[in-house]
């Protein structure tokens, strides 16, 4: 500890002193601002462009998590009846930069909660609006394409995106907007030229169609439709996919365009890699004062940091510094091979849960080497994400 901090302290917090400070610290305009921060520090140096659509927009998941219930009715927390019995319901909702390679790093957050007095209970659809103000204030110049749920698609929400000149993708599940999907199908049927097939990788084939400047409340937007078959061992699967947008499709684009809508799986996947990858996101670390918030936040805090580590070329160049100093009294063409050998650290720990408790173990249980203490020892060292 007084390695990493830099300090000669002798004495540490105990676990019940570290929760009771998570308790009554309040996180607003401190730790809540830090996992966006990050991220943006990120934006500015460029280090996510290859993650921009062809809008040249980020694409921002927005979807809600549960972290845990309690039995009882909890003071500002969600409740349900259920059999004469009331649970109270700890969630959030999130926004996050999302890519096709499966990075999820997070931008903002609103906790879906009661206030003290309220006439309707809170909801994933009135914290969007507030999510909503919140990006548009902190990133007030950030491109913008939201990648929504079927929860998503009313005026309100095509609105906000209207005037804040976001880009979205919307899904549309069974029994969204029925009289707009029944345009769709008048227009898609009148103009068979408006469909493609499309074979992203052997096995898998996609058809797509599309119908371009529907109404919405006096909103233009554009519908995409891909029904794609998937063939293997198991069988024949076909799945549609359908989405409202304000890109207009094309022949040329519409496969793309499938694509980016599909990247809102990323938010899914880091959910479920904060709940089972070892970081107990539905864990209770406390619900007493503000502690649930702050241990969230330094949850996405642990989860942006190691998804950088795992995904940089740190691990491969440490590897390689530390062969050639351990093997200096070998031939120099031993040294060099003992340097290629060096693998990525995706390949090297196969899943960010392998690492993070790899990493836990190794503090627990290995002193830092030359490398991690010494600077002179290790150098100057250029990290960037590995684009393998």
């Amino acid at each position: 500890m007084l390695t990493l901090s830099g300090t000669d302290e002798e004495r540490v917090a105990t676990a019940e002193a570290m929760s009771y400070f998570m308790e009554i610290m309040n996180p607003a305009g401190s730790l809540e601002l830090v996992p966006g921060k990050m991220t943006q520090r990120l934006i500015r140096s460029r280090v996510l462009d290859k993650y921009r659509n062809s809008s040249g927009e980020f694409m921002i998941a927005v979807d809600g998590v549960h972290l845990y219930t309690k039995k009882g009715k909890r003071p500002n927390a969600v409740y349900k009846e259920i059999k004469g019995e009331s649970y109270s319901y700890y969630c959030v909702l999130e926004a996050k930069l999302v890519s096709h390679d499966g990075i999820g790093l997070s931008l903002a957050t609103v906790f879906i909660e009661n206030e003290e007095e309220y006439d309707k209970q809170d909801c994933e659809l009135k914290a969007f609006y507030r999510l909503a103000e919140i990006l548009k204030q902190r990133f007030p110049r950030l491109p913008i394409c939201l990648l929504l749920d079927g929860l998503y698609p009313n005026e309100r929400v095509l609105g906000i995106c209207e005037e804040n000149q976001w880009g979205y993708y919307i899904t549309l599940k069974d029994g969204n907007l029925p009289w707009l999907r029944e345009d769709a199908d008048i227009q898609m049927m009148f103009r068979p030229e408006q469909a493609v097939d499309y074979s992203p990788e052997p096995g898998v084939y996609q058809h797509f169609t599309w119908a371009l400047n529907l109404q919405h409340k006096g909103r233009r937007t554009h519908f995409i439709m891909c029904r794609e078959t998937v063939v293997s061992e198991d069988g024949i699967k076909t799945t549609c996919f359908v989405w409202i947008t304000d890109s207009r499709p094309n022949k040329h684009n519409v496969a793309q365009l499938a694509k980016e809508a599909r990247c809102r799986w990323t938010i899914e996947e880091t959910f479920n890699i904060q709940k089972n990858g070892g970081y107990q996101l539905e864990h209770s670390y406390g619900t007493i004062g503000f502690a649930m918030k702050n241990y969230y936040y330094l949850l996405q805090i642990a989860h942006i940091l190691h998804q950088l580590m795992i995904r940089s070329d740190l691990f491969p160049k440490l590897q390689k510094k530390f062969i050639i100093k351990e093997y200096a009294q070998y031939p120099d063409d031993l040294k060099l091979f003992l340097a290629v050998v060096a693998e990525s650290t995706l390949k090297h720990f196969r899943t960010i849960k392998n690492f993070v408790k790899r990493l836990a173990e190794s503090f627990r249980t290995q002193t830092f080497s030359e490398l991690a203490m010494d600077t002179e020892a290790l150098g100057k060292i250029q990290i960037r994400l590995d684009s393998s």
